[in-house]
């Protein structure tokens, strides 16, 4: 495995926005995921935390790439609102969800704590699934 930290907070500044204030929940939220995501035996992949355009919920995703082509091949995403979550297969660059349980959507409510868990085991169990991929062949 690789020694990569796991969902790393996007820095606003970068693109001259304000800095996040991320709350008590939010932070409780991240610590947890990230602990529990070190113990992951997946190999690396980018994630990230962030805001979504509307400021409406903590942002964490995880992007598998075919880096050799640079492609992504999917990325996965939770909302975390503080008492709930909604996760599931991105379907746009606002980070929009598909909302079908076909491609891994849930909601979920709990503590910040067992939300964490929840959604650290959900991305664990989609990076720990194999990556078959079909061509066309050349006519």
């Amino acid at each position: 495995m690789d020694n990569n930290a796991w969902f790393e907070v996007e820095d606003p500044e970068e693109c001259d926005e304000e800095p996040w204030d991320f709350d008590e929940a939010a932070l409780t939220f991240l610590t947890a995921l990230r602990t529990r995501a070190a113990t992951w035996r997946v190999p690396w992949a980018p994630s990230n935390v962030s805001r979504p355009e509307d400021d409406s919920s903590l942002l964490v995703w995880v992007s598998l790439l075919d880096e050799e082509r640079s492609l992504i091949l999917g990325e996965w995403a939770v909302h975390f609102y503080g008492a709930h979550v909604q996760a599931g297969k991105v379907s746009d660059q606002l980070f929009n969800l598909h909302e079908s349980p076909e491609r891994g959507y849930f909601e979920a409510s709990g503590t910040a704590v067992e939300l964490a868990l929840r959604c650290a085991d959900w991305f664990e169990s989609l990076l720990n699934r194999p990556v078959v991929r079909a061509e066309w062949r050349s006519i």
